[in-house]
């Protein structure tokens, strides 16, 4: 019966993935750590009550999900906290959440139900859903975040426009690219793709922490140093040891091992939730795991790349890893989502059984 009502596929490596993550953060950053436990329970529950709900009611309310994305979205710029030039913030004690990181799944729910719609312009439709989410993301400014629903949003649009209208797409965003990094990005992220390139030609400024995140990553050698030994994490030689560099920290402590396994869990992961968006019979539930898998597959790519000097370091967090409430309580909604959507397929599967 249980086999039935919970897919330990999906649940075990996360919860896999999550322990690794309290693990680390309880060595590199202990005074936060009951802080993210918390959050971790809290997105626990989050999952269980969203595990049970049909998703199908999800969908079929998607026009207010998506009003409730964008006035929650614009919440920050009202009462939001104000910290290193961005107002992404809402302030709840000694607590903040981050509004963009958790309407991510809402909005890919609204994406994927327009993409399987009956609509005659549904393509263009799809393409004006999302530019006032990200132009609100981009302002606040959150580029990682922003960088993160665009893939999702795209894998989406490219699994439902032709190719006629796709390669003139991408043509003009190609063209778009320079006066995009001329005009529209800000000073610091310029330099930041600059100091990617060549993190040496400011090793004690934009280069810094690419510098300190690989000294981490290879002083963890094969086995690593231990937990609570890491010295890049420790003596905070590494900035930002327990958000954006959490890899680094971990490769430091539980060295090559400990990566690989954290790595492993990933891949298992993500090829259930494709497995599961190649078994559903509904268009919009398989759009929607599909985006699920891609924006996932880009966070973790971007962040072990940019740990390992790979990326240009663009804020993105590492899923489960990273400290962070708001980042725990979007993925606990977003596998809750999923795997309503494998329930459902058990129970479709039990149905033609029976």
């Amino acid at each position: 019966m249980l086999r039935t009502r919970f897919d330990w596929r999906l649940i075990v490596p996360a919860l896999l993935l999550s322990a690794l993550g309290l693990l680390v953060i309880r060595s590199a950053a202990p005074a936060l750590f009951l802080n993210q436990f918390v959050f971790w329970l809290a997105a626990v529950v989050i999952f269980l009550i969203v595990s049970f709900v049909d998703f199908r009611v999800f969908t079929s309310l998607y026009i207010p999900i998506y009003v409730f994305s964008l006035a929650f979205l614009v919440t920050p710029f009202l009462f939001g906290l104000h910290s290193r030039g961005a107002q992404r913030w809402l302030q709840f004690g000694q607590s903040t959440l981050q509004p963009s990181e958790i309407i991510k799944p809402l909005l890919i729910i609204v994406f994927a139900v327009i993409a399987g719609s009956a609509y005659r312009r549904k393509t263009l439709l799809l393409a004006a859903s999302a530019i006032l989410p990200l132009a609100v993301i981009f302002f606040q400014p959150d580029l990682g975040t922003m960088l993160v629903l665009f893939i999702g949003w795209l894998t989406i649009f490219l699994s439902r426009v032709r190719l006629r209208v796709f390669l003139p797409a991408l043509l003009a965003f190609i063209l778009l690219l320079l006066p995009i990094y001329k005009f529209v990005l800000r000073d610091y992220q310029r330099q930041r793709l600059e100091s990617f390139l060549n993190p040496y030609s400011d090793p004690l400024g934009q280069g810094y922490h690419v510098i300190q995140s690989l000294i981490a990553v290879g002083s963890g050698e094969f086995f690593g140093r231990g937990l609570g030994h890491g010295t890049q994490s420790q003596l905070q030689f590494l900035p930002e040891h327990h958000t954006d560099f959490i890899f680094a920290s971990l490769s430091e402590e539980l060295g090559f091992v400990g990566a690989g396994l954290v790595l492993i869990f990933f891949l298992v992961l993500l090829y259930r939730i494709y497995r599961i968006s190649q078994t559903t019979s509904s268009p919009v539930a398989s759009a929607f795991c599909l985006s699920t898998m891609a924006l996932l597959a880009f966070q973790i790519f971007v962040n072990v790349g940019m740990n390992m000097g790979l990326a240009p370091i663009t804020g993105i967090t590492l899923p489960f890893i990273s400290y962070g409430g708001s980042s725990l309580i979007s993925i606990g909604l977003t596998l809750g989502l999923v795997h309503s959507i494998s329930r459902t397929i058990h129970s479709e599967q039990y149905l033609q059984i029976s």
